[in-house]
């Protein structure tokens, strides 16, 4: 088995049989021009663009990547997960892709000539990928925070890997995009809070080999560019992992884009240190993407967005919320203003009241204040991917003393919501409670936390925020939850 790393999240796969590419990302960026690859990747290598299979571990867009989708060839067999809802079966049949099949939870699929993948589901809309050719098993955890008994269960029926793949760094805007007066309102997800994530999962596993993954991104938008300086990046993982597990029986190795490895002869990697000098490398890059920016913020400056539309879009939302939302929840108002806009009013949406206001002032009780580009929250509304606004970085927010809790629950509802897990009448759909019967032992962990509390990454992350963008095309509507673009 052989495996290339393409780009963040994306791997080409050569097995013994067929050829698998995973969630491909290209070329271009996400989130509304935000995210672009650092380090760069290469020219597309044409077997690319015609695998043999395909698995998009989730339907974020530096996974689920438009662009590079509609770039594949038509005959390629997709994978997707099968979660309680429908997140990409449809979408992809509507791209133009007939052979799809949904992965239930845990079940072998196999590929042929002895390869077999596994889809293991997380959260609301995570997966871990599990390859096997022959004795020879890969894990791609990808953005995946799967732990505790679920993990130990792929242990037990997998063994030891010879390499996992794993997210080092953020994927959303809590912290970094948030002001406020008392520091502890930012301090419930730091940078040390991945390492030790990608350090707990790895003893956990024990791979022979372990790969800093998924996170291989620079932001080069004006808006977002701020956050370069809070990336984590492989290197700084494997030093920490080097230096608090001296004794560990896995090497934890970095790679770049068109980096490779080999069952038979290991690592084939370039040379070039792209974390050397990064600052001058990301402005470097932003210049070339200063013309792409540019035209966007231009398309963005002419998209208007009036307070009926957004009036409808979240008085729908917290209709569809839980009846006690408000009062264990988003206690407080939140409130959006429009960034860069010198008159901008006050844009409400109460959970606790179930209401949706405009006003000259925020009210003050509020939770917060959401600053974000008129033309970003119209896209987002447009196509029902408001929650992908955390993960843009194209916002700023201040939050009043002690509410942040209130401020990531908001988060947290609304992409539960965004992703078709409401109403509460759709969990009891036959899909999905078949869905939650596979996934029984996560459900289990999850209740037992939620009573019992804990310190774990895990249970600092559950219940705050599920998620993880715009492409290089304009964002098409569609229909059920699945992202557009």
């Amino acid at each position: 088995m052989r495996f290339t790393v393409i780009g963040h999240s994306t791997l080409f796969v050569e097995t013994s049989g067929p050829t698998l590419l995973v969630d491909p990302w290209f070329a271009g960026s996400c989130y509304w021009r935000s995210w672009w690859h650092f380090p760069p990747n290469d020219d597309t290598d044409p077997a690319w663009l015609t695998p043999d299979f395909l698995y998009v571990t989730h339907d974020h867009f530096d996974h689920f990547h438009y662009p590079s989708i509609r770039r594949l060839d038509r005959r390629t067999k997709v994978l997707v997960p099968r979660f309680g809802v429908d997140f990409m079966d449809g979408e992809f049949r509507r791209l133009g892709f007939d052979d799809v099949t949904e992965l239930p939870h845990g079940t072998i699929h196999e590929l042929g000539d002895g390869v077999r993948v596994a889809s293991y589901q997380y959260g609301f809309d995570d997966t871990a990928l599990i390859i096997a050719d022959g004795d020879t098993v890969i894990w791609d955890l990808n953005d995946c925070k799967i732990r505790g008994r679920p993990l130990r269960k792929i242990v037990d029926r997998f063994g030891r890997p010879a390499v996992a793949l794993k997210s080092h760094s953020f994927a959303q805007g809590y912290p970094n995009c948030y002001e406020a007066e008392d520091p502890a309102d930012l301090g419930r997800i730091t940078r040390e809070t991945f390492i030790d994530d990608f350090c707990e999962a790895i003893d956990e596993i024990e791979p022979r080999l372990a790969v800093p993954f998924a996170s291989m991104v620079g932001f080069l938008h004006p808006e977002s560019a701020r956050c370069n300086d809070f990336l984590v990046t492989p290197p700084e993982v494997q030093a920490a992992y080097s230096t608090r597990r001296p004794d560990s029986p896995t090497d934890v190795v970095t790679m770049a884009p068109g980096d490779s490895w080999d069952s038979e002869t290991g690592f084939t990697r370039a040379d070039f240190d792209w974390y050397a000098d990064r600052d001058a490398h990301l402005a470097e890059l932003a210049d070339i993407a200063q013309p792409a920016i540019a035209r966007s913020r231009h398309e963005e400056s002419e998209r208007t967005l009036t307070f009926a539309e957004f009036e409808a879009f979240f008085v729908r939302f917290v209709k569809a919320l839980p009846p006690l939302s408000g009062r264990l929840a988003v206690k407080r108002p939140i409130v959006f203003t429009l960034w860069h806009e010198s008159e901008s009013p006050c844009w409400v949406v109460d959970v606790r009241k179930k209401r949706v206001y405009e006003a000259d002032q925020p009210p003050a009780d509020r939770a917060n204040i959401i600053e974000i580009d008129r033309g970003v929250l119209a896209d987002a509304i447009a196509s029902s991917i408001v929650h992908y606004v955390q993960i843009s970085m194209r916002f700023h927010t201040v939050i009043s003393p002690g509410r942040t809790g209130d401020d990531l629950a908001f988060w947290g509802l609304l992409t539960v919501y965004e992703l078709g897990y409401l109403p509460v009448h759709r969990l009891l759909r036959p899909r999905m409670l078949r869905a939650a019967w596979r996934r029984r032992a996560e459900v289990t962990q999850a209740a037992r936390a939620a009573l019992g509390g804990g310190g774990s990454f895990v249970d600092r992350m559950s219940g705050q925020l599920a998620t993880h963008g715009d492409d290089d095309a304009p964002v098409e509507a569609t229909t059920g939850s699945g992202p557009a673009g």
